[in-house]
């Protein structure tokens, strides 16, 4: 959030929501990945690095470091919700923006590289409508978390009395 007054993006209240939510959703689904981790298996510390290894590919897959990914790591990048929040993130924070540059960095025809918003919007592939990307991180987040509670709940169930059960039947 502070990142948002230290880089000088827009300083309106629902910029303010929108990354205050977008922090809420990562960090919940990271959340939920070391309870999921921790609860398939029993070494904390192999849990954690699972975890951290899972985040850091995410992190890179996540449209800013890999522009480019094969097939089969697109597809995986679809459950990833830092694809997401990447995703409505910057067409929200860059949009109408304007960049200079100094005359060392302009280019022959004495024009700078990037000189607005939309066109680093395009260069990322990312101008797309933000708003169904902000849904789809809300939803990954949900997801995420009912996918943890279920994994923790069927590991801490016992399923003992239902093979009482099937021996008690087959004597019937």
């Amino acid at each position: 959030l502070l990142g948002d007054i230290a880089i000088n993006l827009k300083h309106t209240i629902p910029m303010y929501f929108i990354i205050a939510l977008n922090c809420f959703c990562i960090v919940s689904c990271g959340e939920s990945l070391g309870i999921i981790f921790n609860t398939l298996f029993q070494s904390t510390g192999f849990a954690l690095n699972v975890t951290s290894v899972i985040l850091s590919v995410g992190t890179f897959m996540g449209g800013l470091m890999s522009i480019d990914m094969i097939g089969f790591l697109q597809g995986i990048n679809y459950i990833s919700p830092l694809k997401y929040a990447m995703a409505n993130l910057l067409p929200y924070t860059l949009r109408g923006m304007n960049f200079t540059c100094d005359d060392s960095q302009r280019l022959t025809d004495r024009q700078c590289p990037l000189s607005t918003g939309e066109q680093v919007l395009d260069l990322y592939k990312l101008n797309v409508d933000p708003a169904p990307m902000l849904g789809a991180l809300v939803a990954a987040t949900v997801v995420y978390r009912i996918a943890a509670y279920l994994i923790l709940r069927l590991s801490r169930t016992d399923f003992s009395y239902l093979a009482q059960t099937r021996r008690y039947m087959a004597k019937v």
